[in-house]
């Protein structure tokens, strides 16, 4: 029974080999690189802040406005709850790799001062990449990369 089971699987193993003139299968999922770069300054003084915590707490997909969908209505939202912190001149770089659809994704961002006396009040943006901004994709499951800066001045 062994060898009769060998022998059809070595059968439909050449038979599932591509020949030259056909389009190989492929396996995975469509993704791109989205990349939020910045500045957290002081508003009054123009000066860089260093040691602000920028939070990623989510990231919304929405789709192209069609027949009665509404448009920026968020079709995925997905939890990030991702952490980091501006360095000594007030510059931050976020980088997302996620599900590009088909029209937006927006990225939430939260600025906040989290020494002992908050001297910064909170603040927070929502920078949108549209797929139109996607550059050198592979035309197959890269979708390909766009950067988007922003500058954050703070209040104290």
């Amino acid at each position: 029974m062994n060898w009769v089971l060998v022998g059809i699987l070595w059968i439909f193993g050449f038979t599932g080999c591509k020949k030259n003139d056909e389009v190989p299968i492929e396996y995975g999922s469509p993704h791109a690189k989205f990349t939020v770069k910045g500045v957290v300054v002081n508003k009054a003084t123009g000066i860089p802040i260093e040691g602000i915590r920028v939070t990623i707490p989510r990231v919304d997909h929405h789709q192209r406005p069609t027949g009665g969908f509404i448009p920026d209505q968020t079709v995925i939202s997905k939890a990030i709850n991702d952490t980091l912190y501006t360095k000594g001149n007030g510059d931050f770089t976020y980088n997302f790799e996620g599900f590009p659809t088909n029209d937006s994704i927006n990225i939430i961002i939260k600025f906040e001062d989290i020494i002992e006396i908050n001297r910064y009040k909170t603040d927070s943006v929502k920078v949108t990449f549209f797929s139109s901004e996607l550059k050198d994709g592979d035309n197959r499951w890269y979708a390909g990369a766009a950067t988007k800066e922003v500058n954050i001045k703070l209040d104290e």
